[in-house]
Parts: structure tokens; C-alpha cells; sequence
């Protein structure tokens, strides 16, 4: 069976930044066909031959409802939605910054905050139709790939669902990409003591630490508890792709600790990826780990 991943979202959001780990994983990328011609792309993608079974099209917000009703009608393919959102302010910083033309502003000659607002609305109705979305609101570049790379690499061919394990800290801002929330906060706090400030949940000086409280394990089982009943009723809906938010503070200590925790627990079961968005460099150290 070929995989299909129709590629859209707001302009602005990170498509063309996304595209490079399409071609990283070797997706055979075709950008901003004509619907007209989705069809005869399709076939092409089937008739030729193009030494993988792996395709993405990349497609405006305007088009991709129905482009995305014609791919799933092609028996051909698998077809998966992504979706990338950000929100109206933080576009409109990346326009001001890049300076570049917001494509409706050229061809309905609306204003820039106009162009956002019917993005905004178009990725909306959407939402319910994508297989990954990804709201890009907080996330660099580097975050962006590397979160698109672990969920597509777990997520394609794959009748499991995927678990994410997203990290943060409150004090920078909550996901908004998130099915659900554990606020770990009530772990004792390792920040608070100076030899263990600079370091992260994942060096074992801070492990140790927290795990001398007993509260810390007594949290942790009754988060995996809950998601032991609540994980199989997600698979059961037949859902690819599950955030779980791990908060603490500031995305340092005890929500990477746990993050990485739960992510290892439940890898015998569901494909599993864990993102720390509040401490990047941590991302590098997990490539593979799960």
C-alpha cells in the first residue's frame, strides 16, 4: 500500500520548514498542483516508477478539503492529513520579521490581519480531519522538525496509536496541541536546591533527588494508572496520534523526569515519542531512546 500525507496548514506556520523532513524521510514531494490535476498526480505516483511508496502533497488551506476527499477516495493510497496552526499574533510577528507577502494578501488583495483570520478559520475546519497536528505557536525551527521527525517515523505505516509526551513548564506558555494535561508541580522541586539548578530531569543527581520523596512514585503510578484505561480507549477509537502535556514550573526538571518516564513505560504497548519544549538540547539525547 503507498503512503500519502497531504501537507497543509496557515501560511506561516512552517510548511516549507516541515518539507525538509518529508524529504529527509523519503517522501516524493509534489507542491501546489491544480485540483485538476490531483487525479492524474495520483496515478502517476501509482504507475511510475518513482523507487519508494512514500508521497506528499503539499496544498494550500483553500484546496485541501477537497483534495484530501479525493486522495481518500483513491484506493491506491493511505492517506494521513498534517496540520500545522499557529496562532494570529505570533503569525503576524513572523510576517513582520520575514517580511514576506501573505500569499492571499496578492490574490484577494485583503489586508495581512484579514489573511490570517481566514487561515486561521480554513485550518479550523480542518482540525477534526488531521491525522498529526502540530500547533507551531512556541516552537523554533529545530523543535519543529524534530517534533514532525518523531511522529512521522512512528506514525506512517502503523496501525497503533502514537503516544507523544510533550514537556513544558507553565511560565513559558501552555501547548495548545494537547489532548490532555498532568501537572506535576507537587514533586519537590529540584531548582530549589543550587547544586541541582543548572542541571535537568534527566541527569541522575536530580533522579535521585526526587525520587527520595515518596510522593514522586506515588504521582507517577496514579498517572499510569489513569492512562493505562485511558490509553486503550483512545486505540479502541482508532485515533494515530495522542499529546499527552507533562507540566511542572519551567520545563527543566520534573516534567522531563516524568516525561521520559511514562514514554518508556508505555513503549511495550503504543509507539511511544517524548519532546521537551522547554529544554531543546534534551531532544538530541532522546533520538532512539524510545
Amino acid at each position: 500500500m503507498n503512503e500519502l500525507v497531504i501537507l497543509t496548514g496557515q501560511s506561516g506556520s512552517g510548511i516549507t520548514s516541515s518539507k525538509y523532513v518529508f524529504e529527509e524521510l523519503g517522501y516524493y514531494i509534489v507542491e501546489n498542483i491544480p485540483f485538476d490535476a490531483v487525479n492524474s498526480t495520483l496515478e502517476a505516483f501509482v504507475n511510475n516508477d518513482y523507487k519508494t511508496n512514500k508521497f506528499c502533497l503539499i496544498i494550500s488551506l483553500i484546496k485541501a478539503h477537497k483534495v484530501l476527499d479525493l486522495a481518500k477516495k483513491n484506493p491506491h493510497f493511505k492517506t494521513r492529513l498534517v496540520l500545522l496552526t499557529c496562532d494570529l499574533i505570533e503569525i503576524q510577528k513572523r510576517y513582520r520579521l520575514s517580511r514576506h507577502v501573505h500569499p492571499r494578501c496578492f490574490m484577494q488583495k485583503i489586508s495581512l490581519k484579514k489573511a490570517i483570520e481566514l487561515d486561521l478559520k480554513e485550518s479550523q475546519d480542518l482540525f477534526a480531519y488531521a491525522d498529526i497536528y502540530i500547533d507551531t505557536t512556541s516552537l523554533n525551527i529545530k523543535a519543529l522538525r524534530f517534533n514532525l521527525y518523531n511522529r512521522l517515523s512512528n506514525h506512517v505505516g502503523e496501525n497503533i496509536t502514537t503516544i507523544s509526551f510533550i514537556s513544558f513548564g507553565y511560565k513559558n506558555g501552555t501547548p495548545m496541541d494537547l489532548d490532555m494535561i498532568f501537572d506535576v508541580r507537587d514533586i519537590p522541586n529540584p531548582y530549589w536546591v543550587e547544586s541541582l539548578r543548572e542541571l535537568n530531569g534527566l541527569d541522575q543527581p536530580v533522579i535521585d533527588y526526587m525520587k527520595s520523596f515518596p510522593i514522586t512514585q506515588e504521582i507517577i503510578d496514579n498517572i499510569v494508572k489513569f492512562l493505562d484505561f485511558q490509553l486503550e480507549c483512545v486505540q479502541q477509537t482508532g485515533r494515530p496520534m495522542y499529546n499527552i502535556g507533562i507540566a511542572c514550573s519551567g520545563g527543566q526538571h520534573r516534567s522531563t523526569y516524568v516525561a521520559n518516564y511514562l514514554a518508556k513505560h508505555f513503549s511495550n504497548k503504543y509507539r511511544t515519542v517524548v519532546f521537551h519544549r522547554d529544554s531543546p538540547d534534551l531532544n538530541e539525547e532522546n533520538l532512539g531512546l524510545i
